[in-house]
């Protein structure tokens, strides 16, 4: 009997099905750690999200913090990249022009990641850095994310200033959108509104425009 040439081989199907297994198991656990900082989060919280028997997680997994470390090394990835690609889209723009395109793009960012701003928020705090199972991605996100603006932005601010602008605002930012009921509560807007998302953007650039107008060559 003739083979079919245009079968899949049974390998390339068990490691497509392995594949899409592990990122449900991602996906759901994205959700949980957005909710609960790590040491609050479980894996039958994740099993309970993704609704799936939780034995499967240990299958492609051999722990949370295996689950956990994979979650922030992408969420950091991904936030990192696009952050780098505003900062360089509007870097040649006048100052509040530049910042008001970046702060669109970073809302955007949100509304399409929900989870990515909540999960950095969730764990920024936590009580010992040394025992968050991938801290070096968090650190490095928000370490270059700086070098980042001082090397395409062009301040004529000290590596320090440059380094607490950047750390300012992010602290703001991730506040904002990412723990969004509390600060939109405190606010007296509806968290997933527009008018709250305005708000944010007025906030901003209330705070960082009139540093980046004394600032920036």
């Amino acid at each position: 009997m003739e083979k079919n040439k245009n079968a899949v081989p049974k390998k390339a199907k068990t490691d497509s099905r392995r594949k899409d297994t592990k990122q449900m198991i991602l996906d759901a656990a994205k959700k949980v750690f957005a909710m609960h900082p790590y040491n609050a989060a479980s894996i039958r919280m994740i099993a309970s999200q993704g609704e799936f028997y939780h034995g499967l997680i240990r299958y492609h997994f051999p722990s949370k913090a295996a689950i956990f470390e994979e979650v922030i090394k992408n969420s950091c990835m991904t936030l990192y990249n696009s952050n780098k690609m505003w900062l360089s889209e509007v870097a040649k723009l006048p100052p509040k022009e530049g910042l008001s395109i970046f702060l669109d793009r970073f809302i955007e960012f949100s509304r399409n990641n929900p989870d990515i701003c909540s999960i950095i928020i969730q764990n920024l705090s936590h009580d010992d850095p040394s025992t968050l199972p991938g801290y070096q991605h968090l650190k490095k996100l928000l370490s270059n994310s700086s070098k980042d603006f001082e090397k395409i932005v062009n301040m004529r601010a000290s590596s320090e200033d440059v380094a607490r602008y950047v750390d300012s605002f992010n602290a703001l930012i991730f506040r904002y959108l990412g723990a969004k009921p509390i600060a939109a509560h405190i606010a007296g807007f509806d968290p997933e509104s527009d008018e709250y998302l305005k708000w944010v953007k007025d906030t901003l650039l209330f705070v960082f425009l009139p540093v980046l107008n004394q600032y920036r060559e």
